[in-house]
């Protein structure tokens, strides 16, 4: 990875105010002008938190935003404190930074049974080698405006990851018929989106494979055990602390999500390493 100077300064920042559930009034430090300056940031959240990493998250990087970052999607990792697994009807309370970016996403999320390969991958290897589930992903930041400057701050912050849940499993039967796995996210009761597996561009394999590649440049692998966020199904759907959702996977089964605020954390993996 590039060195950035201000990479350390601003990694420190973002997990001291997730730590100690404090509201972040900009951006802390030089925004990130180029997918390696982001990810260098990112480098430095990993080595400088104890806390396990469990998985990655994936996200389409918007139209507007390829210009500067040119790239189709951005990673994040997923740490094994914020995943919960849900039952088909189960339910599951998450936490947010409440004042910061708070949103619940309708994911597809594959979990790796093994190693991958060695080498370029593509979603017909990952999807050998994985299970898929119905899932969600909770977003959320102490600084508010993350979206809206773009993925040089997402990237930045932990990729706005603040939790994932894994849900029932999808039968390998229904892979590749993307369209057909239809989602449905409710929030307060009120039907907030709409979509499928399809919304993920080439499907959630390809997402993940997407992931490897990106992994790969930095010198790291996915491994067995790994979950993968695979991107939004129906749209980022803020919500405010107290907020019911619902997710609906059509053939598959639906959970629901009570949502609380974080509060300052005290155990030691969120203690910087150094």
């Amino acid at each position: 990875m590039p060195h950035w100077p201000d990479a350390k300064g601003t990694a420190e920042e973002f997990i001291a105010a997730r730590r100690e559930v404090r509201v972040l009034d900009a951006f802390p430090g030089p925004l990130p002008a180029t997918l390696d300056d982001a990810y260098a940031v990112q480098e430095e959240v990993l080595r400088l938190t104890a806390r396990r990493l469990a998985g990655w998250k994936v996200a389409g990087i918007p139209q507007g935003f390829r210009a500067q970052y040119d790239a189709e999607r951005l990673v994040g990792p997923v740490f094994a404190d914020a995943v919960q697994e849900v039952a088909k009807g189960g339910h599951a309370t998450v936490e947010v930074h409440e004042g910061g970016f708070c949103a619940v996403e309708a994911e597809f999320v594959v979990r790796l049974l093994a190693d991958p390969p060695e080498g370029a991958l593509s979603a017909d290897d990952i999807a050998a080698i994985a299970t898929l589930h119905a899932g969600s992903e909770i977003a959320s930041s102490p600084l508010a405006t993350i979206n809206d400057l773009g993925p040089g701050a997402v990237i930045s912050d932990h990729g706005n990851n603040s939790g994932a849940i894994v849900g029932p499993a999808i039968p390998r039967s229904a892979f590749d018929h993307w369209k057909a796995l239809a989602s449905r996210t409710y929030v307060n009761g009120e039907l907030v989106g709409e979509g499928s597996a399809a919304r993920v561009v080439g499907g959630p394999f390809a997402g993940a494979a997407f992931l490897a590649a990106q992994l790969a440049t930095r010198g790291r692998r996915l491994k067995e055990g790994d979950i993968i966020l695979t991107g939004m199904t129906t749209g980022v759907h803020p919500v405010p602390v107290g907020a019911h959702a619902r997710f609906e996977f059509e053939g598959i089964g639906s959970f629901t999500l009570d949502v609380a605020a974080r509060r300052a954390a005290r155990a030691t993996p969120w203690a910087a390493s150094g």
